[in-house]
Formats: C-alpha cells, sequence, structure tokens
C-alpha cells in the first residue's frame, strides 16, 4: 500500500484561504479530519507550561500571560485565541498531545513533511489494507473557503472517509505573537464548527480529527519576536467518541538538546498508528494513551 495515499500532506500555497481534499467510497461509518499546520506550529504557545519558570525566562517577549490563559490543569493552560476548544475539553473530547515527533527530526520544512508521510501506518487487517488501498487522496484542491467546502460534503451525506484541511503561515520567525493569535483563533474556529455540523448529521460520535505539523519551535525565542525551527510539538485530537484529556508531559526545558529543543516523546508513526487501528475499524474507540505509551 502506497503510504502517501492514506494522508497528503499540502504544498505551499497562500494563508489566504486554506485548503481542502477529500476521498469516498463505499461508507465504512468512520471519517478521519486532517488539519495540517503548515510551516511548524509553535507548541509552547499553543498549550502553555504555566507552572515552568523557564518558560518565561526563554521567551521574554512572547511568553503568553498566565492570567490570560485558559487553564486545562494545574500544568497546562491553553492559549487564548483557543477559548473556542474549551467546550470539546469540558465534554471529554478533545485529547492534547505533548511532544509529537520523530527522533529523526529535521529542520528542513521539505524533509521534515517527508518524514512525517514516512510514518503513516500499514494497516494489519486485510480487508481492511484492501479498502484502504483504492483510495485516493489527492492534494487539497483551490477554493474560496475550505471549511465552507468541508462542511457542503459532510452536509451532503455523501460517504466520505476522509477531510483534509490545510491552514498555511505557522512558520513564524518573526511577528509571532500577532501571527500566531490569528493562526490559532482560525484552528480553533474551524475544529468548533466542524464539531457542531458533525453534531447535527449525527457523525461527531464517529469521527476522529487530528491536527499535524511538520516540526515544532525552539524553545527560546529569537532576535525577531518569533521562534526558529525546532523539533517536537503539541497536536490536538478530538472526536465524539475519544479518550480526552493531557496526554505525555510538557517539556523538560532545562534539558535541551544542543539546537535548544526538547525531545520528542510521542513518534509520530505510533499517533499515526493509534489513529489507523480506529480509523480501520481495528478499534472502537479511538484511546490516545495508546500512542503516547509507545513513545
Amino acid at each position: 500500500m502506497d503510504r502517501r495515499h492514506f494522508l497528503q500532506c499540502a504544498a505551499a500555497a497562500p494563508l489566504a484561504g486554506g485548503r481542502v481534499g477529500a476521498a469516498e467510497a463505499a461508507p465504512l461509518g468512520r471519517l478521519l479530519i486532517v488539519i495540517d499546520l503548515v510551516g511548524g506550529n509553535d507548541g509552547l504557545n499553543t498549550v502553555i507550561p504555566v507552572s515552568d519558570p523557564r518558560y518565561t525566562a526563554l521567551r521574554p517577549t512572547i511568553a503568553i500571560d498566565r492570567n490570560s490563559a485558559l487553564p486545562l490543569d494545574d500544568r497546562n493552560a491553553l492559549h487564548p485565541s483557543l477559548r473556542p476548544l474549551m467546550p470539546l475539553w469540558s465534554a471529554g473530547e478533545l485529547a492534547v498531545m505533548h511532544g509529537v515527533g520523530s527522533a529523526d527530526a529535521s529542520l528542513s520544512h521539505y524533509r521534515a513533511v517527508e518524514l512525517m508521510q514516512a510514518a503513516l501506518p500499514d494497516f494489519p487487517a486485510a480487508d481492511a489494507a484492501d479498502t484502504l488501498q483504492s483510495l485516493s487522496f489527492p492534494p487539497p484542491a483551490s477554493a474560496p473557503s475550505s471549511l465552507a467546502q468541508a462542511l457542503e460534503q459532510i452536509a451532503s451525506g455523501a460517504p466520505l472517509h476522509s477531510l483534509h484541511l490545510a491552514l498555511h503561515g505557522f512558520d513564524t520567525h518573526e511577528r509571532q505573537p500577532e501571527l500566531h493569535g490569528r493562526l490559532l483563533a482560525r484552528l480553533a474556529a474551524t475544529m468548533s464548527t466542524l464539531r457542531a455540523s458533525l453534531q447535527a448529521s449525527g457523525r461527531w460520535p464517529d469521527t476522529v480529527l487530528m491536527t499535524r505539523s511538520e516540526f515544532g519551535r525552539r524553545a527560546a525565542e529569537n532576535l525577531s519576536v518569533g521562534t526558529d525551527h525546532g523539533c517536537a510539538g503539541v497536536q490536538f485530537v478530538a472526536g465524539g467518541r475519544l479518550t480526552g484529556g493531557v496526554f505525555g508531559a510538557q517539556p523538560d526545558l532545562d534539558r535541551l538538546d544542543g539546537r535548544g529543543n526538547p525531545a520528542p516523546q510521542i513518534e509520530i508513526g505510533a499517533l499515526n498508528r493509534s489513529v489507523g487501528a480506529w480509523w480501520s475499524g481495528a478499534q472502537a474507540r479511538f484511546v490516545p494513551d495508546a500512542a503516547s505509551s509507545s513513545a
């Protein structure tokens, strides 16, 4: 099976108006929605380590104020622009996956995307593999509004297996506070709107929505009020039949590698295999700790 046909990462494209692609076949009852955060999302400012004083020491200019962050527990808080995700969190439908990355991490966008694609799973169940092998996931097509297109496809009742959206602009080398907040607001609005549509259509219990990004950002801010290419980052997984919570620990900011990056905790391949097991029908409920325990 060609792994690149399972999920395709978006190619470079303008931020204005994301893009969406879909695969259709005989209904299997499960829908996987992938949102690529293209450019390398900054995990530390997405899910803030509010109890770690090293965070503000490393980021004196761009750190998110604890008083404005949205608390998940005594260690983790969401960026204030992610407020639309709080109802998912309260319902136990949101999993925060810390330290998702690869031991072979590359700081090149092109190579990092290759590694992310290579981590896509093979499906052990023969019937599922035969079905998936016939599916093709073309690169997302141009659209004035990817979210509007996705909502149309959901509302149509088409037997969709997957939806793929790409949000561009996460390569925040400069002006990060201004740019990143807008990007996260757009991500949260997209996830919240998709959830509402899927609830209305009755498909939310059979849906898993996950974010991906080719890499994270460095722990320390740079001299341009931004962050440079890093290694592991935080990812979200959401769904109506999901074990929610925080999986993995906040990065240890006292133990960074020679490039200033925390080590990955959850291999991207383990997360993809966990999602794949659910999507193929081998797993009745998506359990994120199956991925985190495999790191």
